[in-house]
């Protein structure tokens, strides 16, 4: 027979029961995944992202462009705000992306397709007699019209397709990928040379006139005297020096004349 363990050797209920700190454990575990459970059921889905607009030819195929996108420096100066794309006359003329159609009808004689974009951006077809109207919904590569006979844009019959956002010409081109990117000119700011200070010079003091010394012995000169010696004196005009000036000396005095008395005479 099998030896039975004494109640002696078997485990106690608070043995066999798992410690305290595991218990507390699997209960912040449990805690925790209720939690978890609870936020996601009521966190609703996130909406998904639209697709970007599909930007397309507004011709089938390929076209041959006539007449590249060349804007004017300034907004008031020629130049051409587009692309002109060859297609004969009757042409099917097609919606390059999706949109709303701004306006559909004739100026200056031609016909005119106005598409307004997401984000601000307008295309533009002409000369196309229009088969939609002004509000209707488009999708990319829906027929507008068809391409009228002019020759008037172009040597030979096209279309003339324009991007705009805002007041500002875009090229068409860039909606399609094809379009090169343009960088802005960088003029680095011009370089001032540094100027070396003059040195600052001295004021010249005016030398006080001197008076010529007076040899000794000799009888100084009067203010009349000086006077009258820079009448009788003149400059040259060559070197500068005092000329003698001629002078012409004064005419003898002219005795005065005598009467001549006659003695008186004697009486007859």
């Amino acid at each position: 027979m099998n030896a039975q363990p004494s109640p002696a050797h078997l485990p106690s209920p608070a043995q066999q029961q798992p410690p305290r700190a595991l218990r507390r454990v699997a209960a912040a575990i449990s805690t925790l995944l209720i939690s978890t459970t609870l936020i996601l059921s009521t966190t609703p889905a996130s909406p998904a992202r639209a697709a970007p607009p599909t930007w397309r030819w507004p011709l089938d195929g390929t076209p041959r462009i006539l007449r590249p996108f060349t804007p004017p420096p300034e907004p008031w100066l020629a130049g051409h705000r587009g692309i002109d794309l060859a297609a004969p006359a009757d042409t099917p003329v097609l919606a390059a992306g999706p949109g709303t159609i701004r306006f559909a009808g004739p100026v200056a004689g031609k016909g005119v397709i106005t598409i307004d974009h997401e984000g601000g951006l307008r295309t533009t077809y002409l000369p196309v007699t229009a088969s939609v109207r002004r509000g209707q919904p488009i999708t990319p590569g829906a027929k507008l019209g068809v391409l009228e006979p002019s020759k008037h844009h172009c040597e030979e019959s096209c279309l003339h397709w324009g991007l705009r956002r805002g007041t500002s010409y875009l090229n068409p081109l860039q909606l399609l990928g094809h379009a090169p990117t343009r960088l802005l000119p960088f003029w680095p700011p011009p370089q001032r040379t540094p100027t070396t200070p003059q040195p600052r010079t001295a004021a010249r003091v005016p030398t006080p006139a001197t008076t010529p010394a007076i040899p000794p012995g000799s009888t100084p000169l009067t203010p009349l005297t000086t006077a009258i010696a820079a009448t009788m004196t003149d400059i040259d005009p060559d070197n500068g020096s005092p000329t003698p000036t001629a002078t012409t000396p004064p005419e003898a005095p002219t005795p005065a004349l005598t009467p001549i008395q006659t003695p008186p005479q004697a009486p007859a």
